[in-house]
């Protein structure tokens, strides 16, 4: 019985923290670019394709990406821009694109190109305006974007598809001559609070019910012949789905009420560094660090009237500071620190 106890366990777990890697939960930020001179595609495009005199360059900058140049109006010119492809696809699922810069107070637009509209001098643009000198975060959604040729609005062409989009730039073209300057240090996807939460219950679904089903697959469906550990792992799957949306209700409801608060969150936390650690460890940061990201944000939503003021904070600073950075061993180091930090506040309370 304990062979066959232990086994049970072992692929009960397997199967539960195998669904941090096949459920899309982390794509709150989809696609997130790199701003390092060696992995970027970005490149300077100016108006002297048309006779223009205007210029541009790119230059890396501790905190990311500098374009800066000049702007001028002779011979009906007056835009200097960049753009990089990116990999069609990326943004799939995205609602809407974030930036973070730091201008000069000038108006520019983000621009997307996609692989369904092929028109010279085409695409979906948004407007941002910028502080002079100061970092601001900008979110561009999807709906914003409006399609243009040559400096000229298209109405008769829908609205953006995000998942076809293959080149993304950015371009001044405000008619203001004179010097200009925006620092860049990040471009990302994001998706509303609702798909998120639609992530988080299909997770929730599929980790109580494969849990389930691995007892069936050893032929042991006995609860009694299932640990603890085994027990809270369902019962997770349960929460997760619940807690997601609106909370659940009659027998979902009662089967959590012998499980505490402090136990969910070392759970789950313990079930993020399972999954997690070996990733890493085959030099797979990046998806290391989802993994950590799923388990924040979810700590985050379990824990809507549980969590104290200061693990609150702790969460949702970790999850803002991990989504500004672009090394993806940092980033994971960083989200495992804060994981780390739950499991020792919460194991003095289980």
């Amino acid at each position: 019985m304990t062979r066959t106890k232990l086994t049970t366990r072992h692929r009960i777990i397997a199967a539960a923290v195998s669904l941090f890697a096949a459920i899309p939960v982390a794509n709150a930020h989809p696609f997130s670019m790199s701003m390092s001179e060696k992995d970027s595609g970005w490149q300077v495009v100016v108006d002297g394709v048309m006779g223009g005199l205007s210029s541009g360059v790119i230059e890396e900058t501790p905190d990311g990406m500098l374009f800066r140049g000049s702007l001028r109006l002779e011979n009906n010119g007056g835009f200097s821009q960049i753009r990089t492809p990116i990999d069609l696809g990326s943004l799939e699922g995205a609602d809407g694109l974030e930036i973070e810069v730091r201008g000069d107070g000038r108006t520019y637009i983000f621009d997307a190109r996609v692989a369904n509209i092929r028109m010279m001098a085409a695409s979906y643009q948004a407007t941002f305006d910028t502080s002079d000198n100061e970092w601001t975060t900008i979110r561009l959604p999807s709906e914003d974007f409006s399609f243009h040729t040559f400096g000229r609005r298209v109405p008769s062409v829908g609205e953006i598809d995000p998942k076809l989009i293959e080149s993304l730039g950015v371009t001044l073209a405000d008619k203001q001559p004179g010097t200009f300057d925006l620092e860049i240090r990040a471009v990302r996807g994001y998706s509303t609070r609702s798909k998120y939460n639609n992530r988080l219950a299909a997770l929730g679904r599929e980790l109580e019910s494969r849990a389930k089903a691995s007892a069936v697959v050893t032929n042991d469906t006995n609860d009694g012949d299932l640990d603890e550990r085994d027990r809270r792992i369902a019962k997770l799957g349960a929460l997760l789905a619940g807690q997601s949306g609106t909370l659940m209700r009659a027998s979902t409801e009662t089967t959590m009420v012998d499980v505490s608060f402090a136990d969910r969150v070392i759970e789950l936390c313990a079930l993020a560094i399972d999954r997690g650690v070996p990733l890493f460890n085959n030099d797979q940061p990046a998806a290391c660090a989802t993994v950590y990201e799923v388990a924040l944000a979810s700590v985050l939503v379990l824990g809507q009237d549980d969590l104290t003021d200061s693990m609150r904070e702790l969460v949702t600073d970790a999850l803002r500071d991990g989504q500004r950075m672009h090394d993806q061993r940092d980033r994971a180091w960083h989200y495992r620190r804060a994981i780390d930090a739950l499991m020792r506040s919460y194991a003095t309370r289980a």
